[in-house]
């Protein structure tokens, strides 16, 4: 039997089990039936839908009856003295974007000057850190002409006018490929380009190349190899925005663009050492992205520096009228926020232990604590929070079912076997079917009241605040209410190389191996369209902390 035929018969077998089990008698073949509805899904399996088509019912973070006060689109920069151009071009490549969008604007460096420099570093360095799949250097020397040719006549389109970056691989480039990270797609040019390739290019942006992902966005692996981490090449990179948490670390770009669904904008930051920020859910536009998990797609800044995310975030953010998840909603941004007027929720126990789960949990380092107590030191008034004793982890079936019904063709045919983690998306894809649709929308009901208990929570205090893996608990509930989160780091520690395997993501590979200095972070979660107001905090906890200048050993 074909696998398709399989999976069908599967669909019959493990509805009539069930009725077998208390006794009962599935009904005769009527319209009603167990093998009526088992050739309604074959009707259904044979039918060629589009992998962007998105279900009927879509997902809104916004609660009813909720007021939610609209913004303007505005950016006020904290107010601080600017260096001049240095003469290294290293300390150039590693400059946060602030800096470098005011050396373009005075006219101490043009953009084809800026785009070389990091041309040339990826050149130097990428045949031993395999963070780009694709590099368009063509390109990038085309459109940094272009930049510079405009700002000769006077005009500016606004702060990222010239600046150059990398875009995650699963935003379709017109022209360019767009592989996912999967062998199967390697191929794949697509036609058009994202919304956000496009709103990049509008803001005047420089695209460098397409950077390494996960695997269809699971994990660190694609079908080149392995992302791994600047600060140690022996250790994974985080995923699965994975090349663009590791370009930027590595000064390999200027800033970078990835998705997260599960974590894989704030992993790959924490991993790395440096700023992520996962929008609110609905924020930024999908359109053109490989599809996964519809109720779970954002799209989201790597960055350097904490500021250098408003200025990425103004330019991505606007409503998609072909979305059904898309919210129109502005961004602010004003650095001249009182810190001593916000209550920020916290727990301790979040500060004792970091892991997915207890086997995997060490205790936390002194870089976190010392974060926490710098935040005290800024005048916060902190608020103990604890969350309501709740199944959580249910939720992550949902991730599997949505990702499940997006590649569907993939289980069916079987070429899932052909991806290089066997374990990762196949497996979940293969008990994801398992799930009753009865069950599914109980978990969209338990889901509903996952985001009212925290939207009580955030009545109390204005963000929440801890390691960025303190819970992860409270780090996977942010993903399935769609609130929005920002990780920036907090210090550093000496640690033996870390696991390369998702199961031991955080113990030591050999725990009496040689240690490394590794990065450490800490992350904010906000109210829903609050990251003005978390990036604004975060900032004046950064220039506290800081140590956010410190550039991994690659060079």
């Amino acid at each position: 039997m074909k696998r398709r035929d399989l999976f069908v018969g599967g669909v019959l077998a493990a509805a009539v089990a069930p009725l077998a089990a208390i006794g009962a008698e599935p009904a005769s073949d009527s319209g009603v039936t167990l093998p009526a509805q088992a050739r309604t899904v074959a009707a259904l399996r044979d039918l060629d839908l589009p992998r962007s088509l998105q279900p009927a019912v879509h997902f809104d973070p916004r609660l009813p009856g909720v007021e939610y006060p609209p913004q303007t689109n505005s950016l006020q920069l904290a107010a601080r003295r600017i260096p001049k151009l240095p003469a290294s071009d290293t300390d150039i490549a590693f400059a946060p974007v602030t800096d470098q969008s005011h050396w373009l604007r005075t006219g101490q460096i043009s953009s084809r000057r800026l785009t070389e420099i990091y041309l040339a570093r990826i050149a130097r360095l990428e045949p031993k850190l395999h963070y780009y799949i694709t590099v368009t250097a063509d390109l990038a020397r085309a459109q940094a002409t272009a930049m510079d040719a405009e700002l000769e006549q006077g005009k500016i389109r606004g702060p990222l006018h010239g600046v150059p970056y990398s875009l995650k691989d699963t935003f379709d480039t017109k022209g360019i490929a767009t592989t996912w990270g999967c062998a199967l797609f390697r191929d794949r040019v697509p036609t058009e380009d994202a919304a956000v390739t496009r709103m990049l290019q509008e803001a005047g942006a420089v695209l460098l190349g397409k950077v390494a992902m996960g695997e269809l966005a699971n994990g660190w692996e694609w079908f080149g190899g392995e992302c791994m981490n600047p600060w140690n090449l022996e250790e994974p990179a985080g995923g699965s925005s994975s090349g663009s948490g590791a370009a930027t670390a590595a000064g390999l770009c200027s800033f970078s663009i990835g998705t997260d669904n599960l974590g894989s904008v704030l992993n790959p930051a924490d991993r790395c050492g440096i700023v992520g920020l996962r929008p609110t859910f609905g924020r930024v536009p999908v359109r053109g992205a490989m599809p996964l998990t519809p109720s779970l797609e954002r799209i989201g800044p790597l960055c350097r520096s904490v500021e250098d995310a408003a200025l990425v975030l103004a330019a991505i953010n606007g409503r998609d009228p072909s979305s059904a998840c898309s919210i129109d909603m502005g961004f602010s941004y004003d650095a001249a926020i009182d810190p001593s007027k916000l209550r920020i929720g916290y727990s301790e126990a979040w500060f004792g232990q970091v892991g997915f789960e207890k086997t995997q949990e060490k205790v936390a380092a002194t870089a976190e604590l010392a974060a926490l107590q710098a935040l005290k030191d800024i005048g916060v008034t902190l608020v103990p929070v604890e969350l309501p004793k709740l199944p959580y982890m249910a939720l992550l079936e949902n991730l599997y079912v949505e990702s499940a019904a997006v590649f569907d063709d993939l289980g069916l045919s079987g070429r899932d076997a052909q991806l290089v983690n066997r374990v990762g998306w196949p497996a979940n894809w293969r008990k994801a079917r398992q799930l009753s649709a009865v069950d599914y929308l109980q978990l969209e009901r338990f889901r509903r009241l996952v985001m009212q208990h925290i939207h009580s929570l955030y009545s109390d205090v204005d963000m929440v605040f801890g390691p960025t893996y303190g819970s992860f608990e409270f780090f996977a509930i942010m993903n399935f209410t769609g609130h929005p989160g920002l990780t920036l780091r907090a210090g550093f520690a000496q640690s033996p190389s870390r696991a390369r395997s998702i199961e031991n993501f955080f113990a030591p590979a050999d725990s009496k191996g040689s240690r490394h200095t590794i990065t450490r972070n800490v992350t904010f979660h906000g109210r829903l369209f609050e990251e003005g107001r978390m990036i604004a905090l975060a900032r004046i906890l950064e220039a506290r902390l800081g140590v956010q200048a410190r550039r991994p050993p690659v060079g």
